[in-house]
């Protein structure tokens, strides 16, 4: 089209100016409107594509987020916040599921500003400190009473520590119709229903607890 269009604009030009010279003038014209209108096309296009990209991305993202932080808060909820049991190798059960969009979009994470990227990699950051913490317990559960409740207490702590960056991944991706999302997570695990308050401000009062008892 943007050819197209130079060379219309060459025509018109011959076609209004009798001279070899102006003919050949409005031809070079002509060439170098089509070329200025084919870059501006495909920048416009390019630019287009890579916000829809950013877009499909950011919803993604918010999207495994909200699930994979919904299942801490269920699981903190029953049975880690009053733990009271001997640790068991079942427990290995509530091992976070391991991410399956970051891997496929952390090729483009760069096209994130970086205050949403910080955020979203330190909540994967804690949801693989945990992970790391439940596996190491549950394969080992045969330990005295004072060891049991170190590891339940490491357990709860990296649990919590994982509220705040989650809370601020939600809050900068910004997604469109994320309480959508939200009340979809509420839905999925039941123990979140128990709670006062929507998803984010159950969020919000593990990440205060979270805040008092100083873990990061």
């Amino acid at each position: 089209m943007a050819f197209l269009a130079g060379g219309t604009l060459t025509a018109l030009a011959a076609t209004y100016f009798a001279t070899g010279i102006v003919t050949g003038l409005s031809g070079l014209v002509g060439t170098v409107l089509g070329g200025v209108i084919s870059v501006g096309a495909v920048t416009y296009h390019d630019n287009r594509r890579q916000k829809k990209e950013i877009e499909a991305m950011r919803a993604s993202l918010y999207a495994e987020i909200v699930d994979r932080v919904a299942r801490c808060a269920n699981d903190y909820i029953v049975p880690w916040r009053n733990f009271a049991r001997k640790i068991e190798r079942e427990d290995a059960k509530f091992l976070p599921s391991l991410p399956l969009v970051l891997p496929a979009v952390a090729g483009k994470l760069g096209l994130l500003d970086a205050e949403i990227l910080l955020a979203v990699t330190q909540f994967y950051f804690r949801l693989s400190v945990l992970r790391d913490a439940i596996e190491l317990v549950s394969k080992d559960p045969d330990t005295s009473e004072a060891i049991r409740l170190t590891r339940v207490k490491m357990i709860q702590e990296r649990l919590l520590s994982c509220f705040d960056p989650a809370l601020r991944s939600m809050n900068l991706l910004n997604v469109p119709d994320c309480q959508k999302f939200d009340q979809e997570a509420v839905r999925v695990y039941p123990h979140l229903k128990k709670e006062p308050g929507d998803l984010r401000q159950i969020l919000q009062r593990f990440a205060d607890l979270a805040a008092e008892k100083n873990i990061v």
